[in-house]
């Protein structure tokens, strides 16, 4: 997902978008104030304070990744675990003075304990809070209106999975272009399918 929506809130306490600002005059010492970001406690405000539909849109979609974030701790530390559970049963049935990444390195084929199709990367359980539910649900509402649905098909399925409505996902995945969708789409695709919920992070 992108790194902000390109909320900003103005020194008198409003809230906009970047895009909706305009140029009336260039110079090196205009005394503007600079865009300031909004900071996620104040994303509440600017969902109840929004004189559109674009700043309540930009509003929720920070605060859907602004909610999901204790989420990746947890992540974080279930994957640390698996990992050490993993290198701690290989160091047991593989009792030799090399380093555990020499042993795997140098292996004529994948250690019976490091993951594979049969020992898949798991995902601590996801249950969204109310708070998030609520937000998700609002942010499926408004998305479902004007020309939204064309512009945040990937957004509407990915909120849906994260909703566990693993059918309505796979109904939405139909209007994206998988093929410009590149991997993204693939995993979006894949963790619809195997009807996982957790946000998951990915790196293009």
């Amino acid at each position: 997902m992108p790194d902000g929506h390109g909320l900003r809130r103005c020194k008198c306490g409003n809230f906009y978008l970047l895009r909706e600002l305009v140029t009336i005059s260039e110079s090196d010492t205009a005394d503007a104030p600079r865009p300031v970001y909004v900071k996620p406690e104040d994303l509440p405000s600017a969902i109840a304070s929004a004189r559109n539909s674009e700043i309540e849109l930009a509003a929720r979609l920070d605060y859907w990744q602004h909610l999901n974030h204790p989420y990746r701790d947890q992540y974080r530390a279930h994957r640390d675990t698996e990992e050490a559970a993993t290198q701690a049963a290989w160091e047991t049935a593989n009792p030799d003075q090399r380093t555990w990444w020499q042993r795997f390195r140098n292996a004529k084929r994948a250690p019976e304990y490091l993951p594979s199709p049969d020992r898949p990367v798991t995902y601590p359980s996801f249950d969204p809070s109310d708070e998030q539910r609520a937000n998700m649900l609002s942010l499926l509402r408004l998305l479902g209106t004007g020309d939204y649905p064309q512009r945040y098909a990937f957004e509407i399925a990915e909120l849906q999975r994260e909703l566990g409505q693993f059918y309505e996902a796979t109904q939405s995945l139909k209007a994206i272009n998988m093929e410009d969708a590149g991997f993204a789409g693939k995993l979006l695709a894949e963790l619809i399918e195997g009807k996982e919920a957790a946000p998951v992070r990915y790196r293009l």
